[in-house]
């Protein structure tokens, strides 16, 4: 697992911006962001829908500033509109953490094994550019997602497997 301190710091060091909506898979970042005393003045939002997220960091990135969302794979069923007709059409660079349900060892869930089966046709489908968070390279996966959405200015998706962010 990375450790939740040093990923936040990292994510106050990179980003004025964070939100989503949470999920397990997330959860020592989250706990440690609860208590987190940003150095950089990090805001950070718990949304209800995966595309209020989208658009609260559309309006974060039209000024300028970086901005990451968090969300399960089953939410990017409710993102599609909002990724397409607003941060896409606009292209507007956020970087986006996924939870990769619906795999070993989750997979005997069935309100994930659907979700966790078309993940990545669904990033293709909707043309997002994606990859796997890490536990050994974290630094370099975030390092090069961040870089991606900027080049493509485009939302780019880290896909973060059981583990990775949790214990």
């Amino acid at each position: 697992m990375i450790d939740p301190e040093a990923f936040v710091e990292f994510i106050d060091e990179n980003f004025q911006f964070i939100c989503g909506v949470p999920c397990s898979y997330f959860k020592e970042m989250l706990i440690y962001l609860e208590t987190y005393k940003s150095k950089n003045e990090l805001d950070h939002f718990i949304t209800t829908r995966e595309d209020e997220a989208i658009a609260l960091a559309s309006g974060v990135a039209l000024s300028g500033k970086p901005a990451l969302i968090y969300m399960q794979n089953s939410g990017l069923g409710n993102i599609g509109d909002a990724l397409t007709s607003l941060a896409q059409l606009y292209k507007l660079p956020m970087l986006i953490l996924v939870s990769y349900r619906g795999l070993e060892p989750d997979k005997d869930f069935p309100e994930h094994s659907v979700m966790g089966d078309v993940t990545e046709s669904v990033l293709e489908a909707l043309k997002i550019p994606y990859s796997e968070l890490t536990v050994d390279n974290w630094k370099s996966d975030m390092e090069n997602a961040m870089k991606k959405t900027v080049e493509a200015s485009s939302p780019v998706v880290l896909l973060v497997r059981l583990g990775v962010l949790n214990q």
